[in-house]
């Protein structure tokens, strides 16, 4: 077995695998760190596929970025314990259960299924010979990010911190209120 094999292979079980625990974790702040793993799993196979620079850009927009804007997300939101003698349910915890625990695995291998059959109906015929790796990717790359796109990158960047102010007004406790 040639070592970019073992190396899918490897990359292939700890994406599913935490992947899989995104969805199931007991805990919001675990499944934010399963959510950094998946996205670092995927930043491994752009490096298998030489794809450097977009392994650099998943590891810092997705696995640095997007991850702290969660973290901030969890720890400015009001978390409470939902007891057990409340009466309420959550699908979640239903999805969590043996009884219908296999449903969302059901689902996803069914997916899986439809997106093969599609894929293998309509998939053109790719070429048999590699074709030559883009010699200025990232110098194109942000060329166009700084001239065309420099707007809307702008606008994103303020309507993340827009979003993280909404986050902490909505969150924040009057002083000498209720705390509890």
């Amino acid at each position: 077995m040639s070592w970019p094999l073992a190396a899918f292979l490897m990359l292939t079980v700890l994406t599913l695998y935490s992947g899989y625990r995104v969805a199931t974790a007991p805990l919001i702040t675990h499944a934010a760190l399963f959510l950094a793993t998946t996205f670092a799993g995927v930043a491994g196979f752009f490096f298998l596929l030489q794809a450097d620079f977009l392994a650099a850009v998943q590891l810092l927009i997705y696995a640095g970025a997007v991850m702290t804007v969660v973290v901030f997300a969890i720890m400015l939101s009001e978390m409470r314990e939902i007891g057990e003698g409340d009466g309420r349910s959550t699908l979640a915890g239903a999805l969590r259960s043996p009884l219908l625990g296999w449903v969302p695995l059901a689902v996803a291998v069914l997916l899986f299924a439809v997106l093969l059959l599609a894929y293998w109906r309509g998939a053109p015929r790719w070429p048999t010979s590699p074709l030559s790796p883009a010699t200025h990717s990232a110098q194109y790359v942000g060329h166009i990010l700084f001239t065309v796109y420099a707007l809307p990158f702008e606008a994103a960047s303020v309507l993340l911190l827009a979003a993280l102010v909404g986050a902490i007004i909505l969150t924040r406790r009057e002083e000498g209120g209720d705390r509890g």
